[in-house]
């Protein structure tokens, strides 16, 4: 099929996986010519995507992990080659762990086929378990974060493109580790352990990059939506946190006009719901 047809091509020049040392060509998506006609934003800050009359839906999600279809050593794209060798080792021995865990859940994946929405929840699963191996110096949580987030959203296409098989449940589960990603990279980058701030992409998504604010958003829209709710005094007490960071958001002063109208108009709405969900289980005129 010409370049007119397709959506993504596989890269001349092969790859060296530093783990095992195999080498494979990596499939990357071509942008051009109509392939990607953008949507709406959602709440969870998702780029959604209308399909084309002549390339149809396309997935660009689906593409940037980076995986070895030998030992499935998986990672986003900049990090393939940033290993360490006490990583290395590590992420190694893990090969076969990682490789059973993953095929519980997915009976045909192929990283050496061009990739559907399968293979991009089992690549974005596959580079959280190799991050757990990475130095804090490599901002691994944030990073592991992203990625189970990415697999909620795949994870929910996949519902979408095939009902009944449980993807819903599955993006759940995504959406839960998700949080608790997020809000721990939070917490090590307060505490000096990880800085989230060395990322150079943050996204969550590919077309734009909300930064520092994004990570902030995200984690209290994620602790509303997916946060743990058996002890209600520590539901609250994150709802007021999440609250009062989202405030300082879209604060007064110079700062706010140079954050994207987007994000502050879903950080407004999401202030006014934590206050709507805060005063449902009982608290009062608290920010």
């Amino acid at each position: 099929m010409g370049e007119e047809g397709r959506v993504t091509f596989f890269s001349k020049s092969k790859v060296a996986c530093p783990v095992c040392k195999a080498s494979f060509y990596r499939e990357e998506l071509l942008t051009g010519r109509g392939r990607l006609i953008a949507g709406s934003l959602t709440k969870d800050l998702r780029r959604l995507y209308d399909p084309s009359q002549r390339f149809g839906k396309v997935y660009p999600l689906i593409y940037p992990v980076v995986v070895c279809p030998s030992c499935y050593y998986a990672t986003l794209g900049p990090d393939f080659h940033e290993l360490g060798d006490k990583s290395r080792r590590a992420v190694e021995l893990d090969a076969e762990r990682r490789a059973e865990e993953v095929f519980l859940l997915f009976d045909e994946v192929d990283f050496r086929e061009p990739r559907g929405l399968k293979e991009g929840v089992a690549g974005y699963l596959f580079a959280m378990m190799c991050y757990d191996h990475f130095p804090d110096e490599a901002c691994p949580t944030i990073k592991q974060g992203l990625a189970a987030l990415r697999a909620a959203w795949v994870s929910s296409d996949l519902e979408i493109e095939r009902p009944g098989e449980n993807w819903g449940y599955l993006a759940q589960l995504f959406y839960r580790k998700a949080r608790f990603f997020y809000a721990s990279a939070i917490e090590n980058d307060q505490n000096g352990t990880e800085s989230i701030g060395a990322v150079a992409h943050l996204g969550p998504d590919l077309d734009k990059n909300y930064g520092y604010d994004g990570v902030l958003y995200l984690a209290a829209y994620l602790e509303l939506q997916y946060g743990p709710r058996e002890d209600e005094a520590k539901r609250i007490a994150s709802l007021k946190y999440a609250r009062r960071t989202v405030a300082r958001l879209f604060g007064l002063g110079r700062a706010t006009r140079d954050k994207p109208a987007a994000l502050l108009d879903l950080a407004r709405s999401l202030y006014e719901t934590l206050g709507v969900e805060l005063t449902r289980m009982g608290v009062h005129g608290e920010t």
